[in-house]
């Protein structure tokens, strides 16, 4: 290294003297200058530059112990020398030399020069690489600013389950360490394993089960996007396995070996493989992801466990939310549920976070198959409403109000004027929840809405807009909100693409497992391009991950899909509203 400073009147000896070492220095000659005894004095301001050179002179001789009592005599008498930073690059250089890393971290923890700190940064990260994660967190708490600390505390972080607390730790290690640097891993490819009952021999086969479409579509859907993803990455590694619903042929697969390396596991499907695959991942700190399921206990009691849709209780919990703060004027409710477990526990989920929001539950019913006419029946039943003479006489100049005659019963001859009205008044209700999917529920419920003269906000599903039962006019027409959690935007030029591509291919309406096994790996590929194989922090520091059909799932601290979107038919368009 070398300095410069400004020439003052000195003694000639000292000038000399230090001419003589610098040149020394310069030329590289470490052995002379270990041997020479300058005539310097303590004093004078060329003393901690002579003995800079003799400290760095020993060093490059391997002399460390020599060495070290010359940085330690600079630190001591001369803390406050311009170039003391330096003199503490030399001594942690020694002190890695002489494996003292907690030496080498204090005495870097004391450096200002950034651009000295970058140069030492590699020499620290050997010694990190073999420290044990309780070490590194004591590093870490002490050290909090030294980019390689962090950077290795981070990554094993990285390994852990990621709760919130640990989600902001990294974005703040993340500030001082560029996110390059921290999404490293050693290995190199990104490898996903794809169970599945395939319920054939071999994977490439490719005899067409028309029984098994469910799950040849999902494959397709995952195999399709990853060969025509344009910012595809090279790491990623796709591995298939045919499950046969058989849990003996988990097991096996676990016996193996075969999925010891894995990544990350999209399925399995069913209950039994399900929970093997669970108590895998939770002792191996794999993630396993559900792309069809939205039932909670796949991931109520794993940490690792993943649903690619919004869970039951999401659902309930991001609907509820959304009437709250869209219907709060008319707090009045009526809640109609299909008689099975989801339907059941979507609605009495949504009724608890109604009930905790004040919200007036009219009634909350639940309805058979068989009887689901019940929802028309409770909303368009009117009765007469008899009027007085002077009612009538009133009433009857009004033009939109429509006035009738009825005939006693007990005296035939006498009559009656009266108009009708609904047991339900109008405008007394805020809104109506229909939680089922049922084709019967939504006509009943639409027919309902169509046949009052008020109009009613009623949240159902985008399942209803298949239903040749209800036209379209009468969802463009009525205040009808849909929750879309298995619905892709066909407008979208990506949704046009695949569909012209399955048509051609397949000769039939597009599969949504296809357009689920699209979606799900397309928002793997996009964490992976942004977080290398750190698939579990890019799954919850993403505050929304933008998929090409549009889905934009997004998790957090959550396990299941957050975004639960609300559509509506505007301008005979269907549109997200939430």
């Amino acid at each position: 290294m070398f300095f410069f400073f400004s020439s003052n009147l000195f003694s000639q000896t000292n000038y000399s003297e230090f001419i003589k070492l610098k040149r020394l220095f310069i030329e590289e000659k470490y052995s002379i200058i270990s041997e020479y005894n300058h005539q310097i004095d303590k004093k004078n301001e060329f003393y901690p530059y002579a003995v800079f050179y003799k400290g760095v002179s020993e060093y490059k001789l391997s002399s460390y112990d020599k060495s070290e009592n010359y940085f330690k005599e600079i630190i001591a008498i001369y803390p406050n020398w311009s170039q003391i930073d330096e003199v503490y690059y030399w001594q942690i250089k020694v002190d890695l030399k002489t494996n003292n890393f907690d030496n080498a971290l204090i005495n870097f923890s004391e450096l200002n020069n950034s651009e000295i700190k970058e140069i030492l940064y590699p020499d620290i990260d050997p010694f990190l690489e073999k420290i044990s994660s309780s070490k590194l967190y004591d590093y870490y708490e002490l050290y909090p600013k030294n980019k390689s600390v962090a950077k290795y505390y981070g990554r094993f972080l990285l390994k852990e389950y990621l709760d919130s607390s640990v989600i902001e730790e990294i974005n703040k290690i993340l500030k001082i360490v560029e996110s390059e640097d921290l999404f490293i891993s050693k290995k190199s490819n990104f490898k996903i394993a794809v169970l599945l009952p395939f319920m054939f021999e071999g994977i490439e086969n490719n005899t067409f089960i028309k029984k098994n479409d469910f799950i040849m579509d999902l494959y397709t859907g995952i195999n399709y996007g990853f060969k025509n993803n344009d910012s595809i990455s090279t790491n990623i590694e796709i591995l298939s396995f045919d499950t046969k619903r058989n849990p003996d042929t988990i097991k096996k697969l676990i016996e193996d070996g075969s999925l010891d390396n894995v990544d990350l596991i999209i399925g399995p499907l069913y209950s039994k493989p399900i929970e093997i695959v669970k108590q895998f991942c939770l002792e191996k700190k794999v993630l396993m992801i559900n792309p069809l399921s939205s039932n909670n206990k796949i991931i109520d009691d794993n940490n690792y466990s993943f649903l690619f849709k919004p869970s039951i209780n999401t659902i309930a919990k991001q609907t509820a939310d959304y009437s709250i703060n869209n219907f709060s004027k008319n707090k009045n409710v009526l809640i109609f549920y299909e008689n099975n477990y989801q339907d059941s526990l979507i609605a009495s989920l949504y009724k608890q976070k109604l009930d905790s929001s004040n919200f007036n539950i009219i009634y909350s019913k639940s309805v058979s198959f068989e009887d689901s006419r019940l929802i028309l029946d409770s909303l368009a039943s009117k009765y007469e409403y008899i009027l007085s003479d002077s009612l009538f006489d009133t009433l009857s100049n009004v033009p939109k109000i429509v006035i009738k005659e009825g005939r006693g019963i007990d005296k035939l001859d006498t009559t009656y004027m009266y108009t009708e009205k609904f047991f339900i008044e109008d405008d007394s209700i805020g809104h109506i929840f229909v939680s089922s999917k049922n084709s019967l529920f939504a006509s009943n419920a639409i027919s309902a809405l169509d046949i009052r003269n008020d109009t009613i906000p009623i949240i159902g599903y985008t399942e209803w807009l298949d239903y040749n039962v209800i036209s379209v006019d009468q969802f463009q027409n009525l205040d009808v909100r849909m929750i879309g959690t298995t619905f892709f935007e066909k407008e979208n030029e990506s949704f046009k693409k695949l569909n012209n591509f399955f048509m051609s291919d397949y000769n039939r309406k597009i599969s949504y497992n296809f357009l689920v096994g699209y979606d799900l790996i397309n928002m793997i590929i996009k964490i992976n391009n942004n977080y290398g194989n750190y698939f579990q922090f890019g799954l919850r520091n993403e505050k929304l991950i933008e998929t090409n059909l549009l889905s934009n799932p997004y998790y957090l601290e959550f396990n299941d899909n957050q975004n639960v979107k609300i559509y509506k038919v505007d301008d005979f368009k269907i549109l997200p509203k939430y």
